[in-house]
């Protein structure tokens, strides 16, 4: 098994906490009776605020634009757009949150595409509404866990990616920032945005995580931009 960001990341606590304020929650689902749940779940923990519940990926996008968030919590599934097209796009604001993708779907492959989508975390919808809230509270205070993933599946990475993606691969497992691996390889921050753009059409690709296939075109219903 093949660890995937399991250490600390040295960004600080989030003001809400320092100050003893609850936490600005994000929530993110396409479906409606699942968001008014998953809002009820988390509004009836007194350290949590929901600060609005969109349902789509640009909806959550425009909120987030302009509202500080602590933590958004994002289903993977959201129509044309993707949770980790999402987690991308909230990690390059200037105050990003955590980002915990919940989702029916949290396997390994989803693992290694949250590694390149810069998620903090994923948690299966099947889980406990406590383990939720304890995910939550711990991307909040700067942990990121993410999923092991398989050793046949490392294997598949490494087969599939050239070299330049195996290497910035290897240094998102590390938790390396993305300026500096911009530089390690010599690479504008715009090329390396178009590499991890492209990494992640692949792992989205669903016969990615088919053993042995060997197609290596990327999914036409989730262009990461």
């Amino acid at each position: 098994m093949t660890s995937v960001a399991t250490s600390p990341k040295s960004q600080p606590p989030p003001a809400a906490e320092l100050a003893g304020a609850p936490l600005r929650l994000l929530v993110v689902d396409d479906h409606a009776a699942v968001r008014s749940g998953l809002c009820e779940l988390l509004a009836d923990q007194p350290d949590f605020q929901i600060v609005h519940a969109a349902a789509s990926a640009e909806e959550a996008l425009r909120v987030a634009e302009q509202t500080a968030i602590d933590v958004a919590v994002v289903d993977y599934q959201l129509g044309c757009r993707s949770g980790l097209w999402l987690s991308r796009k909230l990690k390059r604001l200037p105050d990003p949150p955590s980002v915990l993708i919940y989702s029916a779907y949290a396997d390994g492959v989803l693992s290694a595409a949250a590694v390149v989508a810069q998620a903090d975390g994923i948690l299966n919808k099947g889980g406990l509404g406590s383990e939720l809230c304890g995910e939550i509270r711990s991307l909040a205070r700067g942990h990121c866990a993410l999923p092991p993933m398989p050793t046949w599946l490392g294997e598949t990475v490494r087969s599939r990616f050239g070299h330049e993606e195996q290497a910035i691969f290897g240094m998102l497992l590390a938790g390396i920032p993305l300026d500096e691996i911009a530089e390690t390889l010599s690479l504008s921050r715009a090329g390396l945005e178009a590499e991890l753009g492209k990494m992640l059409r692949k792992l989205e690709d669903p016969r990615f995580g088919r053993r042995g296939s060997t197609t290596d075109r990327g999914s036409t219903t989730d262009r990461a931009a």
